[in-house]
């Protein structure tokens, strides 16, 4: 029998892309002219035995600093007695690149896996976080000797060193194309897709019969809550223009990493619950996800896509008691203050009293993001 065990969480990793915004309608994909790119409904394998499969985290999964805002991939999570799972070809594929990722290179901790991407340029599939290649694989890449290795980059606490080789290496369904291995009982991978430059749902491009093995996983990454509010997979990019809702930057800052930013969104198991997700960047309130309950009136704990610029300041207090774990509850002492500036800009502020504390006033420690 599978023992249950205490839930390492897994490392996490965004890959970079030049992203541009296209509408539901263009992340559909039909058949296309190269023979590569992805096709809707086409996969027939999934990565995992469902038997091993705990959880399929749906996208816009917080965890910050390094993934400030809603992720656009999903996270396999399997709790195992088993060293390793293997990871198996989802249908007739080309792999047409392989990253080597170096986390804190030279360090006596340093640590290296690997992303494979399937598909081409324009459209593909990826998992992020394999342990070791297959030794097909492992042989194709050569040592990496021929990679392309970009700048080292610091996220959330840690050094990423990517070096990545393009190739056009064909699998065929069902095929072990690498292994991810258990560490504290737990295995898996990132899993995402992405179209013309945006990530997307990869269960798009699932057929029928494997939507049907994964849907039912889509939840919480122990298993034991489940996504019922549709979208099932999640929702990544919930920018809602002209108010509050989505991603923020702090002003004066690069876009990149996510590190010093904010996000106003929906929670991705239970999107009825809304998040301040904030990064290292906001004087008083530490790196985390900050819950609470929308209202839909007033200006306490408002609804962030009724928060415009109206020339009012909104209070929010913070914590759910049990959610998203039992236990958890109001923080005392705590609010956060908003106000839409104009369309594009944001201005909050924590604060060490709850929203009792009236009038809403910032002080100096007011930061200010834009879109």
């Amino acid at each position: 029998m599978r023992k249950s065990i205490v839930p390492w969480l897994l490392g996490l990793l965004v890959l970079v892309i030049s992203c541009t915004k296209k509408t539901a309608e263009d992340l559909v994909m039909g058949n296309q002219s190269n023979g590569t790119d992805l096709i809707r409904n086409a996969f027939t394998v999934i990565p995992f035995d469902t038997i091993d499969i705990t959880a399929l985290v749906p996208l816009g999964n917080l965890n910050p600093p390094a993934h400030t805002f809603p992720t656009d991939h999903m996270y396999f999570y399997c709790f195992t007695n088993l060293a390793s799972l293997n990871i198996k070809s989802p249908g007739n594929v080309t792999i047409f690149r392989i990253t080597r990722i170096r986390y804190d290179a030279g360090a006596p901790n340093e640590r290296v896996d690997y992303s494979i991407a399937m598909g081409s340029d324009k459209s593909y599939l990826y998992w992020s976080h394999v342990s070791q290649l297959s030794p097909r694989l492992l042989a194709a890449v050569n040592n990496f000797a021929s990679a392309k290795c970009e700048k080292p980059y610091a996220t959330g606490g840690t050094y990423f060193e990517p070096c990545y080789l393009e190739l056009s290496l064909t699998a065929t369904p069902g095929e072990i194309l690498g292994i991810a291995k258990t560490k504290n009982g737990l295995a898996g991978i990132d899993f995402g897709a992405v179209v013309n430059g945006t990530g997307t749902n990869p269960l798009d491009f699932f057929d029928a019969s494997a939507r049907a093995q994964l849907e039912p996983k889509l939840g919480r990454f122990d298993g034991k809550v489940k996504r019922t509010i549709l979208p099932l997979y999640g929702e990544s990019m919930q920018d809602i223009l002209t108010t509050a809702m989505g991603n923020w930057y702090r002003q004066g800052m690069a876009r990149q990493p996510e590190d010093n930013h904010i996000a106003l969104v929906k929670d991705n198991i239970d999107p009825t619950k809304q998040a301040f997700s904030v990064g290292n960047n906001q004087k008083g309130l530490p790196s985390g996800v900050y819950y609470f309950n929308p209202e839909n009136s007033g200006y306490i704990n408002r609804h962030f896509a009724e928060v415009k610029a109206d020339g009012n300041t909104y209070c929010y207090s913070l914590g759910i008691p049990n959610f998203p774990f039992p236990g958890n509850s109001l923080i005392p002492s705590t609010s956060i203050i908003i106000r839409m500036e104009n369309g594009t800009t944001l201005s909050l502020e924590k604060r060490n009293c709850d929203c009792s504390c009236a009038p809403y006033l910032f002080s100096s420690n007011k930061a200010t993001f834009t879109r």
